[in-house]
């Protein structure tokens, strides 16, 4: 029995230990697979925190390319637009230095017209060109002048007088010479004339001569153009009583216009006039009168000077006249002439007539044309061009030279062989020359075969050659010179400050 309990408690005991053995197996399995688990996650915490750290330091790395990236294409950026700027400069500074090239040549070339021109102006002056004196004989009559160094120079100048009839010998220098240094700009001379009593009435001319001494070498010989300039001077002399000088200007001479005629006087008599008039008679060139005119009367003390005056509607055709002018004062009459025109010397196209035209033989065109003005015009004729397609000259036919009598109309023949002539229309041009003028007419003709139309456009006179006297052709140049060398200064301004605005709009707009 006991051994039965024994056996029991021992197989019970055995069954504990093999339970308590397993229970410590499969407590140290889990401890195991735990202890596994724990160090599996350590290392796939590892492994995350490598990897997140990986990926920051790619990130990281991806950043800092990206910047560099960015910093590169910044300062590539910087360096083109650097570039782009340096090369706006550059092309703004040749664009600068062509226009500051173009004004200095035009500067240089104004510059060199006005050398050219100012070779024309002497080194030696005198002032003033004319000295006016009243008749004294009871004292010698003082008189100043100066003599002008215009080049600053060293030179010598020679003075002498020169008086024509009577006051021959009446002037008295105090010296022939004058010397000038370059410092020294003008000097003025004094120097007295003696009037004689018994001098002729009327007008006694004479001149101051300054004349410049050439600087020649001793032992050498100089060869130049001595220059010389001269002060004139008048001495009018009363005639005893009455009398004057007169003239005549006219001012608006133009058809359907009024005129006005102006007679100057001078009394050059010791007494005084109370009755001054003028008869103005107009003629024709052929000696025809055609009207009179009366001026204002009015009086005049001796010495003095006084403009009578008149009217006149114009109401004769163009052309050259005359007027005879009688001016009557105290009983006594001064006569003098004056030739002048109306308007403007013109020969007008009247029509162009062609008959019997046939193509391809020779047509006749009879050219009308009309004298306006009251001279006859001598060797006149008419020039034809006619233009093909691409206006080159086809045709280019003259007349004979007629003579056009005044205020008559003439035609002028000219003929034009049509051999070759395509029917069809054309352009052309009809020119009239007189008298060192042209008038011009634009045609189109209308070629069939067997009629010619003229088609007139319309007509111009101008002068082909000589003109009317104008302004000084020197004081012109300089004018010319002048103005282009403002132009042109202006002109560089105006670029410079617009260049200078434009690169500073730029450059505050890339700041921004």
């Amino acid at each position: 029995m006991e051994y039965k309990k024994i056996k029991n408690k021992m197989e019970m005991e055995n069954k504990i230990s093999k339970n308590v053995y397993m229970i410590g197996e499969v407590v140290g399995e889990k401890n195991k697979r735990k202890k596994e688990n724990e160090k599996v996650r350590k290392m796939e915490c590892k492994n995350r925190v490598s990897k997140k750290v990986y990926t920051m330091n790619r990130i990281r790395i991806d950043v800092q390319k990206r910047d560099k990236k960015i910093e590169g294409e910044k300062l590539i950026g910087k360096k083109l637009e650097n570039k782009n700027i340096n090369c706006r400069r550059e092309i703004n500074n040749k664009f600068d230095l062509n226009i500051f090239k173009k004004s200095l040549l035009l500067v240089l070339v104004g510059l060199f017209m006005i050398l050219i021109i100012s070779a024309n102006i002497i080194a030696l002056g005198i002032s003033p060109g004319r000295v006016t004196l009243d008749y004294d004989p009871q004292k010698n009559q003082d008189v100043k002048i100066k003599i002008i160094n215009n080049e600053h120079k060293t030179m010598k100048v020679m003075i002498t007088a020169i008086m024509e009839g009577e006051m021959d010998g009446k002037i008295k220098l105090p010296y022939e010479y004058i010397e000038f240094l370059p410092s020294e700009e003008e000097k003025t001379l004094d120097y007295k004339i003696k009037v004689e009593k018994d001098l002729p009435p009327g007008l006694h001319k004479g001149k101051i001569m300054a004349i410049e001494v050439p600087d020649s070498s001793e032992g050498a010989t100089s060869v130049g153009a001595t220059i010389a300039v001269a002060s004139q001077i008048h001495i009018y002399v009363p005639c005893p009583g009455k009398c004057i000088e007169a003239d005549l200007e006219i001012l608006d001479l133009e058809q359907n216009s009024t005129a006005t005629f102006i007679v100057p006087v001078k009394s050059r008599g010791d007494l005084g006039i109370g009755n001054l008039r003028a008869l103005i008679d107009i003629y024709r060139l052929d000696g025809v009168k055609i009207t009179s005119l009366e001026t204002d009367t009015k009086g005049l003390a001796s010495g003095e000077r006084t403009e009578l005056s008149a009217k006149w509607d114009i109401d004769v055709s163009s052309g050259y006249y005359l007027a005879k002018v009688t001016v009557f004062y105290d009983g006594e009459d001064y006569k003098l002439e004056k030739q002048f025109s109306i308007g403007e010397q013109m020969l007008s196209i009247e029509n162009i007539m062609v008959n019997n035209f046939q193509l391809g033989a020779i047509a006749k065109l009879q050219i009308l044309v009309e004298n306006k003005w009251n001279k006859d015009l001598e060797e006149v004729f008419a020039n034809l061009l006619v233009y093909n397609k691409d206006d080159q000259v086809m045709a280019d036919i003259k007349s004979a030279q007629e003579t056009v009598e005044a205020q008559s109309k003439k035609e002028l023949i000219a003929y034009w062989d049509t051999v070759g002539v395509s029917v069809g229309e054309y352009d052309g041009k009809l020119i009239v020359k007189y008298d060192n003028k042209e008038t011009d007419k634009n045609l189109r003709f209308d070629v069939k075969e067997n009629s010619l139309d003229v088609f007139g456009v319309g007509y111009a006179v101008r002068p082909s050659g000589g003109g009317k006297k104008g302004f000084d052709i020197t004081f012109i140049l300089i004018v010319i010179v002048v103005i282009l060398l403002l132009v042109n200064v202006g002109w560089f301004i105006f670029f410079k400050r617009f260049i200078s605005k434009r690169n500073s709009k730029k450059n505050e707009g890339k700041k921004k």
